[in-house]
């Protein structure tokens, strides 16, 4: 450097304005290019930064998650092993009555029971808040307390009931699928297959249209997988399902069986005697559907009728 302004010394010039502006000019560039190649480092340095705070929080929220799971399934282990153990009947009614309503998981007791205390909870509380808010001055102890316990019996039974409306959903699905079933494994027996390879073949056609009784299907042939005999898969399907046809075409199959009638010529008679009882079923509900209707319009239609008929006659005797 001491160089260098020697030698710009040297050239004399008039004033050192050009060197101190030359000086500064390069000073910037250094300064300049050190920047630029800085930046880059920098980025990269926020980059990883940046990751390493959020791959914490991405983290975080999985396990946050997984926490809370853990605790809802300890919950609801701890409130099946209680009632269990308090009344084991209740419990095995109600565990068969959740696998009719398609809740096969194990702890799906023990969340029942969470969501029953949880549905009183509701109630019980949000009928005592709006008895603060909304009830009259007039309004006595007993009658608002009478409201509180009415509302959380309300919410207690409600999860049964809404139980008891999937369960006779379900029961329509399977009554209404199964003659499809028996159909299909006509066609599966007359192709040749055995019956555990047409109970498979035959849940996955039903996939699409009967979606539990499929699942079902599917949990007999993974059962028939595992070494289990065909009567004991077929009667635990007639429990998880809760009609009289599944049992009556397991007995069918145990006496072809037995017998050693065509499997075949005994699906086909066993599966138009479900057709007949289904179309019989749909005949009755028809023919009972005149006397149901009969109330509505003896309420409802019938007054209005005799108004019309009546209103214009006294009319026209009043104006008289």
């Amino acid at each position: 450097m001491e160089e260098l302004i020697v030698f710009l010394a040297s050239l004399r010039p008039t004033s050192m304005m050009p060197v101190a502006l030359l000086l500064l000019v390069g000073g910037g560039l250094v300064v300049a290019w050190s920047t630029l190649t800085a930046r880059g480092e920098i980025n990269d340095v926020k980059r990883r930064l940046k990751v390493e705070t959020h791959a914490p929080v991405a983290q975080a929220e999985p396990e946050k998650k997984k926490n809370v799971d853990a605790v809802r399934e300890k919950a609801a282990k701890t409130a099946h092993e209680f009632y269990a153990k308090s009344d084991p009947e209740n419990v095995a009614r109600l565990r068969l009555k959740l696998i009719q309503a398609g809740f096969m998981d194990p702890g799906a007791v023990g969340t029942f029971f969470l969501i029953r205390f949880g549905c009183f909870f509701a109630g019980a509380v949000g009928a005592f808040f709006i008895n603060n808010w909304m009830a009259s001055a007039e309004a006595t102890t007993f009658s608002r307390w009478s409201f509180v316990i009415m509302a959380g019996a309300l919410g207690y039974f409600l999860p049964g009931m809404v139980l008891g409306r999937l369960i006779s959903t379900k029961m329509r699905e399977y009554r209404n699928g199964f003659p499809d079933f028996m159909d299909l494994m006509i066609v599966c027996s007359d192709a040749g297959m055995a019956m555990e390879a047409g109970i498979e073949r035959v849940s996955k056609e039903l996939a699409t249209t009967y979606p539990a009784l499929s699942q079902n299907l599917t949990l007999v042939s993974l059962e028939l997988r595992a070494g289990r005999s065909l009567d004991d898969a077929l009667k635990s399907l007639a429990d998880r399902l809760s009609l009289d046809e599944v049992r009556s075409f397991a007995t069918l199959l145990q006496q072809s069986k037995e017998l050693g009638t065509s499997l075949s010529g005994a699906l086909r008679v066993f599966s138009d005697e479900m057709r007949h009882k289904r179309m019989s079923l749909a005949e009755e509900k028809a023919h009972a559907l005149p006397a149901k209707m009969s109330v509505p319009v003896t309420v409802c239609i019938l007054p209005v009728v005799l108004m019309v008929a009546i209103i214009p006659v006294i009319v026209k005797m009043t104006a008289e």
